[in-house]
């Protein structure tokens, strides 16, 4: 009777700890997926193409989900590879020409939420540069040179065979605007893909006061049940 008093207050103290950060890290998801697909349940809008900045203007902001077969990464999480052109993946037969890519999502971050945090992994073919509300926060991998061939993609983060996982600040109340700008470096495939999150951090010793009372809460109450 007495493990299971103790056992059933650990399991208790576990619930409210939870509670506690649950309820200080409200969390909304990003994904990368096209226009012409559905939303996987994510809180971005679909990626958008922006024909005017980019290398090939086709006068279309559609965007397509395209396969990244056996050259690229799988997608990450929730998300999918996408492209202006539903030819340009590794499965497909449609080179693009050297130049910049680019690409946009948006989603709202409520006026308490603008401290926090956006995590996000990417892949690209061949590399890409990440912009938040315009303000550079991932810079592209450096020109083909000896450091870096572009047999597949970058041979370094960004690129398409390994992801790359970074965080940053920076978000405003309202609307906020992720850019992607995907460099074609060596001609042939091209995409995008990410996934991501936008979190709250609970504040560390708040957090680690509010365990410990638990722990002590514990203790006494095994003490106590041991003695009787």
């Amino acid at each position: 009777m007495k493990n299971f008093k103790s056992g059933y207050l650990l399991l208790a103290s576990a619930f409210l700890l939870f509670g506690y950060a649950s309820a200080n890290a409200d969390t909304i998801l990003l994904a990368s997926y096209g226009n012409s697909a559905l939303n996987p349940g994510v809180a971005n809008t679909a990626t958008t193409y922006d024909p005017t900045l980019s290398a090939v203007n086709n006068g279309s902001t559609n965007t397509f989900n395209i396969g990244p077969g056996s050259t690229w990464h799988a997608p990450v999480g929730f998300s999918s590879w996408v492209s202006f052109n539903s030819g340009t993946g590794p499965t497909s037969n449609v080179a693009v020409p050297n130049g910049d890519y680019f690409y946009h999502t948006t989603f709202n971050v409520s006026a308490a939420d603008v401290n926090d945090i956006v995590t996000l992994t990417v892949l690209a073919d061949d590399t890409l540069s990440v912009f938040l509300n315009n303000g550079l926060v991932l810079q592209s991998a450096g020109l083909m040179g000896p450091n870096n061939s572009y047999a597949t993609c970058s041979d370094v983060g960004p690129g398409c065979v390994t992801p790359l996982t970074f965080s940053f600040g920076g978000l405003v109340a309202g609307q906020n605007v992720l850019t992607f700008d995907v460099k074609q470096v060596n001609l042939v495939n091209e995409g995008l893909d990410f996934s991501g999150s936008v979190s709250s951090i609970p504040e560390p010793m708040p957090l680690v006061l509010f365990g410990t009372g638990l722990l002590s809460m514990v203790a006494f109450t095994r003490r106590y049940l041991t003695a009787k």
